[in-house]
């Protein structure tokens, strides 16, 4: 009761306070008038390619194997990925690995068998990597790593129609399957694959709206010849100024999408010297020595370095004054090069 009269004296003593500041003309009431701050609405960044989106990306990235041979082109789905990675996987066959934050209505290919250094990419991302198979050391790689993959064109999968087959143009039957990408994320969910990326987790990548790199050298074409022991494989990319981008160019032809008839072409590009070995027969890499490389971006090209904190973190990109590294926002093509490979651009 006594704490119930208390409480009406407070009310009484403030509503009379402010009964006299109204009254009394000696009272300025300017300052009682209260200030209203408008937020500007937050903005939210795709964690692959830096485009602004209308919420937080809560998704899971799917990682495609893309073959990368002559008689497996022209591809399928390389644009609608965020980041295509290619480097040797065996011996001397080269190989992408395109990584896509969003599956809905893409088409890729052609998908090809897993390799080694795809289940080191795919942990270090945390990601769903799709294939059509591979051999036994390869195989009982995965089930000992224990992450989420799949064979698209497996007995099990074919019930959701996560594949099909493209043999048009005389495409052999082993570079003609092709990915769903809408029946491959309702099969992964099916399955109780998750689907939505671990709280916090971030993917080393900083974006801004120019990345063009201010002191960078004149680069409207980049020469990168991946070289392996005796092997080597020439990709050149060359930038279009109506595009922003560089188009991809392999075996003296531009990349063309086989379904969208667009050309491939990236909005950044990256070459990351790495240090490459063979497990067997398949190259891997110890992502976690680092390195140094060049980042290429509207027709300029600068020196850059890399990190990559742990078997299970993602590669980090520094400028060489060790200040991170920013892309443009757009998608990315990423050379893993091996120690040796020749760099050249004009």
């Amino acid at each position: 009761m006594k704490e119930y009269i208390a409480m009406l004296l407070i009310g009484f003593q403030l509503l009379s306070g402010s009964l006299g500041a109204g009254t009394d003309p000696n009272v300025s009431s300017v300052n009682s008038t209260p200030t209203l701050t408008i937020e500007p609405d937050p903005k939210f960044e795709n964690p692959l390619n830096g485009e602004i989106i209308e919420e937080p990306y809560t998704g899971r990235i799917f990682a495609s194997t893309i073959s990368n041979v002559y008689e497996a082109i022209p591809h399928a789905g390389v644009n609608d990925a965020d980041i295509v990675m290619e480097m040797y996987v065996n011996n001397s066959v080269v190989r992408c690995l395109a990584l896509y934050s969003d599956l809905s209505g893409v088409r890729m290919g052609g998908v090809r068998s897993a390799r080694l250094m795809f289940h080191q990419l795919t942990e270090m991302y945390d990601m769903v990597l799709l294939h059509s198979g591979g051999s036994t050391q390869v195989i009982n790689d995965a089930k000992t790593r224990g992450f989420d993959q799949f064979n698209i064109d497996s007995w099990d999968t074919r019930s959701y129609k996560t594949s099909y087959r493209n043999t048009s143009g005389g495409r052999k039957y082993e570079n003609s399957l092709f990915g769903n990408g809408d029946n491959i994320v309702a099969y992964a969910a099916a399955k109780g694959m998750r689907t939505t990326q671990p709280e916090g987790m971030d993917y080393g990548l900083d974006f801004t709206d120019e990345g063009t790199p201010a002191n960078g050298e004149a680069a409207s074409t980049v020469n990168i010849s991946l070289r392996f022991d005796k092997s080597r494989k020439d990709t050149v990319m060359k930038y279009n100024a109506d595009l922003d981008k560089y188009e991809f160019h392999q075996y003296n032809r531009k990349m063309v999408d086989i379904l969208s008839g667009e050309t491939e072409a990236f909005k950044n590009v990256i070459v990351m010297n790495a240090d490459i070995y063979l497990n067997g027969k398949y190259q891997m890499a110890h992502f976690t020595r680092g390195g140094d490389g060049w980042y290429a971006c509207g027709g300029k090209l600068v020196p850059i370095t890399w990190t990559c904190a742990s078997d299970k973190s993602p590669i980090e990109f520094f400028n060489a004054d060790g200040t991170p590294l920013e892309l443009e926002r757009g998608n990315t093509y990423i050379a893993i090069a091996p120690k040796g490979s020749v760099i050249e651009w004009e």
